[in-house]
């Protein structure tokens, strides 16, 4: 590991997930703009993605020698707070007088009552933190008290004291590209696309051309920073994908645009494709939207595919009607229907967020959710996650505190409460409870569609054993919808529920019958 410099003056340090062992194939990309805006202002930083570290906080603390930094800013979620917490136990052991700084959503929500449990996090950066942190940095340095700083917390003479919010940043073209490294324990592994409509596996690289949304889903975190949606030029979005091109020394064929809501208005993402296109004619790209979006936008489509546009991640969470309004998405299921034909018809691949599952569904809207799923072919769509999707309450949004109330207890501020635990419909619960039974085969189910599909693609005439074969694979492909439906089948009639009794059966050569482990394991021989 390359040593810093004794005048780097903060690690910015993306904290672990607690699933060691991945491969790292996007560099967190808010740090990315926040070690780049920071650099842009003269602040010498230094950026660590302990993202699926294997370390301990004390390993890590150790060998990266973060204790030396005399601020560490740390970013994390509701899902690894707990790991910030032991790493900045970690920092202060070894250096009581680093400042450390909490920052991310999870900070930014819990900022208020943060430091009664964890003193060991001395400042919270709320919302956005480019400017925030920049003054924090050089208050630190020039020894200035904190009280003129506005967005932070922080904790003076045994007091919590929370600064007003800071305006949001308004012009996203004065920011930097995010052009900026990480040290990490493991190697970032290439991102790449394939993109079906030329047949070529291009190098692909996140952007964020825009912030927030204007919208209000109770279950969304991001709207902590605010309703206001800004954008960046196109000309900036182009000027930002030749910086890092030149600085990487490579050439981007794919864009991730990772934008909470890219499609807010699409007169200014068709001005982002123009230019895109006139910058390299090959240059493909995909976004995410609600379906709302989709439709008001969908004369531009064509336009859009033409230019470049090959995958949309699209908002539809649900296919009850009373689902979407306890989730105040603002749409219908005929208008997810309406988007999911649009993108159909035109072959522009759809990777969507689906909620299976949420504390006050009965079976009348799993039912409805699986009836949209199969009538629009999604009982194929791999890989499964919307199956097993439920409703996870974040901090600081609006349906965590409907289900504290519902509860009539507050949750943990650093708990994720399970959802097994918030289910009102018993009948609700034995069905999640027993499609949670057939997560930890999914690895070993994709393994065998892989295969088995293969065998298919690669049979050359066809009788009894290849239609039995290709039989097989339907039903593998399909298996977790058929799981779920057979589930719900059992509820609905007063039966007990049972994933034994829920999955199709399958067959070999010989006919002979197979359970689910058996048949897993001859199908990947």
């Amino acid at each position: 590991m390359a040593r810093r410099e004794k005048a780097t003056e903060v690690a910015l340090v993306n904290v672990p997930y607690g699933s060691a062992g991945g491969e790292r194939s996007m560099r967190p990309l808010g740090l990315s703009y926040l070690g780049a805006f920071l650099a842009d202002r003269g602040v010498r930083a230094n950026g660590f993605d302990f993202s699926d570290s294997s370390m301990n906080p004390t390993e890590i603390v150790e060998r990266y020698r973060l204790a030396d930094y005399p601020v560490v800013g740390l970013s994390f979620y509701n899902i690894n707070a707990k790991a910030a917490y032991r790493l900045a136990e970690a920092v202060k052991a070894r250096n009581p007088h680093c400042v450390v700084v909490g920052g991310g959503p999870h900070a930014s929500a819990a900022h208020a009552t943060l430091f009664e449990k964890h003193p060991e996090i001395d400042l919270v950066v709320r919302n956005e933190g480019e400017e925030t942190l920049l003054e924090v940095i050089e208050a630190l340095r020039c020894k200035l008290p904190l009280s003129g700083i506005s967005g932070i917390s922080y904790m003076s003479g045994g007091s919590s004291v929370v600064a007003p919010d800071r305006s949001r940043l308004e012009n996203l073209d004065d920011l930097p590209a995010p052009a900026f490294d990480f040290q990490s324990e493991t190697e970032e592994n290439p991102l790449f696309y394939f993109d079906r409509v030329s047949g070529t596996r291009k190098r692909a690289v996140g952007l964020v051309s825009s912030r927030s949304c204007p919208y209000s889903c109770s279950f969304c975190a991001i709207i902590l920073i605010g309703r206001q949606w800004r954008k960046a030029s196109a000309a900036k979005v182009v000027s930002d994908l030749k910086e890092l091109e030149a600085r990487n020394g490579l050439e981007y064929g794919h864009i991730y645009f990772l934008d909470a809501n890219f499609f807010v208005s699409a007169k200014r993402s068709l001005e982002v494709a123009e230019s895109l296109h006139g910058y390299r004619a090959d240059i493909t790209f995909s976004f995410s939207t609600r379906v709302n979006q989709l439709i008001k936008g969908k004369s531009l489509l064509s336009e859009l595919q033409r230019l470049g546009l090959r995958a949309v991640e699209l908002g539809i969470e649900s296919g009850s009607r009373d689902a979407l309004e306890r989730f105040a998405k603002d749409t219908t299921p005929e208008q997810n229907d309406e988007a999911l034909h649009l993108l159909r018809s035109l072959g522009i691949q759809l990777i969507f967020d689906f909620i299976m599952f949420d504390a006050e569904a009965n079976l009348n809207d799993i039912r409805r959710n699986v009836d949209m799923i199969e009538r629009n072919n999604l009982d194929y769509h791999v890989p499964w996650e919307h199956i097993f999707s439920h409703m996870t309450p974040y901090l600081g949004t609006d349906i965590r505190l409907h289900y504290e109330k519902m509860m009539g207890h507050a949750f943990d501020e650093d708990e994720l409460p399970h959802p097994s635990d918030l289910f009102q419909d018993p009948q609700v619960k034995a069905v999640f409870d027993e499609l949670s039974k057939l997560q930890p085969h999914v690895p070993n189910i994709a393994q065998a569609l892989f295969r088995t599909e293969a065998r298919v693609r690669g049979t050359a005439s066809w009788g009894r054993d290849e239609a039995r074969e290709k039989l097989n694979a339907v039903t593998l492909r399909r298996l977790p919808f058929l799981v779920l439906r057979n589930l719900l089948s059992q509820a609905r009639q007063g039966e007990t529920v049972s994933l034994a009794r829920a999955i199709p059966p399958f067959t070999d050569e010989a006919d002979s019958s197979y359970d689910l482990d058996e048949f897993l394991h001859w199908a990947a021989t």
